[in-house]
């Protein structure tokens, strides 16, 4: 049985994302990686198929749930503004 694992800079580069974000996900366990080291982590390809499942799962038209605002029009303030 052979498994396919990540490093965090090679996960970083295949996601288009900072390393920085890719340890924040580790750090909040919501993506699963192993400690060989003090300082080596590898994340398994099967906890990577998992996150991106999970992700598709939970997504919505606006995950941050903030409200949209458009950019006013030229001369008119924008809803809620006084």
């Amino acid at each position: 049985m052979e498994f396919e694992y990540y490093t965090v800079p090679e996960l970083a580069k295949l996601l288009k994302v900072s390393k920085s974000y890719i340890y924040d996900l580790i750090n909040q366990s919501k993506l699963e990686a192993i400690r060989i080291s003090e300082r080596r982590i590898r994340i398994p390809a099967s906890s990577i198929k998992q996150f991106a499942e999970h992700q598709m799962d939970n997504l919505t038209i606006n995950p941050y749930n903030k409200r949209v605002v458009q950019p006013p029009k030229r001369g008119r303030k924008p809803n809620g503004a006084a």
